[in-house]
């Protein structure tokens, strides 16, 4: 229920702020990397640390305010976990189609803007890539419920939030962008008689982007045509 409340004013808003003027539109792609974990339960016996992988995709902006505006995003993302102990080391690397729907709150002059991010995200399970490697074989007699559950929910949500600043030039917009990804879905069965009550996809991703504006090239196809 609580999930379902913030999805809506979330979405209220976003929308409250659109065509107070006319919007500032721009579109662009990104690439970056990506640090990702998942979260399991407190008490769970399961220390998961941070796997490194690539993130990038293509985002239009619209800009309706003097500081807000909504950024609708498609990216590719390369999640997941591992794990290190004496006896073995583990990872796991999960793919996901990712359309974040974001609120961008910015500062600044014209040339020179810094900016928060806020919104929801969701996301598609596209397929993985496990690998092990047993250190101590002798040792390693344990059995790790995690290593063999498949991902039972393909589809993902959580909310992100993040900063970053942009240049504005005549080429385009160039863009730097941190942000965090706390997911408030589980990636395995989380029924009182399964395994894990947590496993949530957690991760923190930083990208270079570039912008165009769709006004300006407007024009100055306009110019050229005279």
């Amino acid at each position: 229920m609580f999930k379902r409340k913030f999805f809506v004013v979330f979405l209220l808003f976003s929308s409250s702020f659109i065509w107070a003027y006319e919007p500032e539109i721009a579109i662009g792609t990104k690439h970056g990397g990506v640090a990702s974990t998942i979260l399991f339960p407190s008490n769970s016996i399961v220390k998961p640390t941070y796997t490194f992988g690539y993130t990038g995709g293509v985002y239009t902006r619209l800009i309706f305010e003097k500081y807000f505006g909504l950024q609708v995003e498609l990216n590719y993302m390369q999640r997941g976990w591992q794990e290190k102990e004496k006896s073995f080391s583990y990872v796991r690397q999960t793919h996901y189609l990712e359309l974040p729907f974001i609120t961008h709150i910015f500062f600044g002059k014209k040339k020179f803007r810094w900016f928060f991010n806020l919104g929801l995200n969701l996301g598609v399970y596209l397929g993985e890539k496990k690998s092990e490697n047993i250190i101590d074989s002798h040792n390693h007699d344990k059995v790790y419920k995690q290593h063999e559950l498949a991902v039972a929910n393909k589809f993902d949500y959580g909310i992100c939030g993040g900063t970053g600043f942009e240049f504005h030039t005549k080429a385009g917009i160039y863009q730097l962008d941190a942000r965090y990804h706390y997911g408030l879905g589980d990636i395995f069965p989380n029924t009182i008689k399964d395994d894990f009550g947590r496993s949530s996809n957690q991760n923190i991703s930083i990208c270079l982007g570039v912008l165009f504006d769709v006004n300006k090239l407007k024009k100055q196809r306009a110019l050229r045509g005279k």
